[in-house]
């Protein structure tokens, strides 16, 4: 009996004793292509690809149930396009996470006002994380002291002189001009059901530089810090996990573009950045942007950008040229990192549905079609054209007609994480 005809009759006897079990299993769910599953010979043997088939099958079948009670979405239509190559290196990468052969993998998310929120990314990050592991909430910045909204998993509160830098937008969306001496007190809470604890945080500034000093009762405290590119990188970091923290700057007067708290276990790091009427327009001079995003190394880039692109007068040669320079100026200096598109939700312009969606979201799928790159069609899954009016009368979009409640961006994110997984067992049982 070869190798392969017994994995797939083990396969065959595991998806029947489940759908035996498991009395939430839906009649048309089945187990296909079991002969297609990655080999030991192509695959190092620790890599186990079979119980990632096995456990992201029960994750589906999770959400399937959970997402039966919005009546109003259309499930069937929620996949990931295009990722079967463009995304294969990135899941490469996930499977030797879960497999215990690599200790992080880092995902870099930009968008507008939609993500600003935290609401779409905090559900999706907390729910990626519960099955690759939590390496930690991330990228964060006192928004609130920028003048702006923040999202609702941490607080920061401050104290010394500091003023909003209006000239750069760096990798958080924002910048604060600081000062020696100023001191950050940091909290973070469970708020998306996730565990927030931290015992590292890193930081970019300006040069010369700003670096953290932390006020803990810890003996065993490491410093690090270099000049990256044109930026000064710092990070300091402790032995035990926690949800509180003060941090004094130290150094010359500098910008502040960005916070990262993180944890040494291995998993998931999920940065998301939001910035309020962001487009791609308006984002393609933001130099200072692009090149920290290359400092964090991603290996994966989500982009959530285009309902303020197709605001006011749109013109559909000029959001293509927009588009272009955007990427190319991303590629500039993340030349080799997977892209993945989520498109723009359903939303109003001039009371009614706002038809230049629909052109937005063809420029962008057919720009990642031809660059190989990956994409998300969130319209279409939330309902398709004037949708919105569906997700208002059940207190999930804003009275504008543009945005969504929290509740709204929620059931956003949570749909993202679905055909996240979805993609991803798809890699697993078919590859090889």
């Amino acid at each position: 009996m070869s190798k392969r005809f017994f994995l797939s009759v083990l396969i065959l006897a595991l998806a029947f004793l489940m759908l035996q079990n498991n009395s939430r299993a839906e009649d048309n769910i089945t187990v296909d292509n079991t002969t297609e599953l990655f080999t030991e010979e192509e695959y190092p043997s620790d890599m186990d690809t079979l119980e990632e088939f096995i456990q992201s099958y029960y994750l589906l079948l999770e959400s399937n149930e959970y997402l039966k009670q919005f009546k109003f979405i259309n499930p069937e239509k929620n996949y990931i396009s295009g990722d079967k190559k463009a995304l294969q290196s990135f899941y490469e990468k996930l499977l030797e996470l879960r497999s215990g052969l690599r200790d992080r993998v880092t995902i870099y998310q930009i968008g507008d006002s939609h993500i600003q929120s935290g609401y779409f990314s905090g559900t999706a990050r907390t729910s990626l994380q519960k099955y690759f592991g939590n390496s930690g909430r991330g990228l964060i910045f006192p928004l609130r002291l920028a003048g702006t909204n923040q999202p609702d998993d941490y607080r920061i509160t401050a104290s010394g002189a500091f003023s909003r830098s209006n000239s750069e937008r760096g990798l958080s969306g924002y910048a604060l001009n600081a000062n020696n001496g100023m001191c950050l007190e940091i909290t973070t809470n469970n708020f998306f059901k996730g565990d927030n604890s931290f015992n590292t945080v890193s930081m970019i500034t300006a040069m010369p530089g700003l670096k953290p000093k932390i006020d803990l009762a810890e003996k065993n405290i490491k410093e690090y810090s270099i000049k990256a590119g044109n930026y000064f990188y710092s990070r300091v970091s402790w032995d035990k996990a926690v949800t509180k923290i003060k941090l004094t700057l130290a150094g010359e007067p500098s910008t502040l573009f960005g916070i990262s708290l993180e944890n040494n276990q291995p998993g998931l790091l999920y940065h998301s950045c939001g910035i309020n009427g962001a487009s791609f327009y308006n984002l393609t001079a933001q130099s200072t942007l692009f090149e920290q995003i290359g400092l964090l190394n991603p290996d994966l880039i989500i982009i959530s950008l285009g309902t303020n692109d197709a605001q006011g007068t749109y013109r559909n040669e000029v959001f293509s040229k927009n588009l272009i320079s955007f990427m190319d100026k991303l590629k500039q200096y993340n030349p080799e990192t997977p892209v993945l598109f989520t498109l723009p939700p359903d939303s109003y312009k001039r009371g009614k549905h706002n038809s230049d969606l629909d052109k937005v979201e063809k420029v962008i799928i057919d720009y990642a079609k031809e660059n190989h790159y990956a994409w998300w069609n969130l319209s279409i899954v939330m309902g398709g054209n004037n949708s919105v009016q569906k997700w208002r009368n059940q207190q999930m979009a804003a009275n504008d007609m543009l945005h969504y409640t929290p509740k709204g961006y929620m059931l956003q994110g949570y749909l993202f994480y679905q055909a996240f997984i979805k993609s991803y067992k798809s890699f697993s049982e078919k590859a090889g």
